[in-house]
């Protein structure tokens, strides 16, 4: 069965919960039925790591911080793009050319890196 990531609201409070389901809809229905918290969010998990997770060892530069974009000459999108714990063994270039070859903006093609921040 299918494994699921829900988020329910209720005043200030959030909880987060995961569930094993038919369907996307009777994890819905089930939620309605049962708690008076409102579903706000639905993930079907795709993927979940097995194995130890590694020790911090602080090998790494803390942030990345930049907008990527997506432009032509009809149209120009953009999207800031934060990512955490990035490899020592990973330069700016290496990592601009990752973004342009994995990632999207709106179902299209990274044609850009700018703005770009590094914190060590």
């Amino acid at each position: 069965m299918p494994q699921y990531k829900v988020q329910l609201k209720q005043g200030q409070r959030t909880i987060v919960n995961h569930i094993e389901a038919k369907s996307l809809q009777s994890v819905l229905d089930f939620y309605n039925i049962v708690t008076t918290m409102k579903v706000t969010e639905i993930l079907k998990i795709e993927y979940q790591a097995d194995g130890a997770i590694p020790i911090d060892d602080f090998q790494y530069t803390k942030l990345f911080k930049g907008l990527i974009k997506h432009e032509t000459d009809s149209s120009r999108v953009s999207r800031q793009l934060i990512l955490h714990n990035i490899k020592n063994t990973i330069n700016e270039d290496e990592l601009f050319s990752l973004i342009k070859a994995h990632l999207e903006v709106n179902g299209q093609s990274v044609t850009g890196v700018y703005a770009g921040l590094f914190k060590k």
